[in-house]
């Protein structure tokens, strides 16, 4: 099963003990996002192709890499994922972006899908970022988008994801990707990941108002 999870990693460790704190500033836990997602990118970057090409530097000697072979696209859930997905970029500089806006309904747990803005992702790896994997109905809507378009392949890079939810998405799909720093055991009654960190949006911007 194509999933890793890097709860044992001291690293992610770090960055996930410091997302969970409620003393973390909006500032800070939006740049430990950004961290994480530079963090599970670089280990997506490891298992890519690679193709090996040589340079002729300014001393005129000449040197030999082994340098990225695929045509990628990320994509990302608006608005916690954005600092997530800020990291992977950092990884993946030259790929194009896309987002798809969602919010959730707190009646049903159920997500709406109101804005989709994507590259062209044909055959395309498409690296799908989002800061929270609760009951898994936002990222399977999300990948359900993204398949339209007809990938090559999807590639998931997630912060926290509750055991529910990933199991969700295995049965979905059981060929996707998942990169997770963290899977957390329990999902309480408001759909929250216990213990999780609260609402990821909400830390990283503020808590938004809500439409009558």
């Amino acid at each position: 099963m194509p999933i890793k999870v890097f709860s044992s990693s001291t690293f992610s460790n770090q960055l996930v003990y410091r997302l969970r704190d409620p003393q973390t500033s909006p500032k800070e836990f939006r740049e430990t996002l950004v961290e994480l997602g530079q963090f599970l990118a670089g280990n997506i970057l490891e298992e890519l192709p690679l193709v090996k090409k040589e340079i002729i530097t300014l001393t005129g000697a000449k040197a030999s890499h082994e340098i990225l072979d695929e045509d990628l696209a990320l994509v990302t859930i608006l608005r916690a994922g954005l600092p997530l997905n800020e990291g992977v970029m950092k990884v993946f500089p030259h790929a194009e972006v896309g987002f798809i806006g969602m919010s959730r309904v707190e009646k049903t747990l159920t997500a709406k899908t109101e804005y989709i803005a994507l590259p062209e992702l044909q055959d395309k790896i498409v690296i799908l970022s989002d800061t929270m994997l609760a009951t898994g109905g936002s990222m399977i809507e999300a990948i359900e988008i993204v398949k339209r378009y007809h990938p090559k392949k999807i590639v998931l890079v997630i912060g926290i994801a509750s055991q529910k939810g990933m199991d969700r998405i295995v049965k979905y799909d059981p060929l996707i990707t998942i990169k997770c720093a963290m899977i957390d055991p329990l999902l309480n009654d408001q759909g929250y990941i216990v213990p999780g960190l609260g609402d990821a949006g909400n830390r990283c911007y503020g808590v938004k108002i809500q439409d009558e």
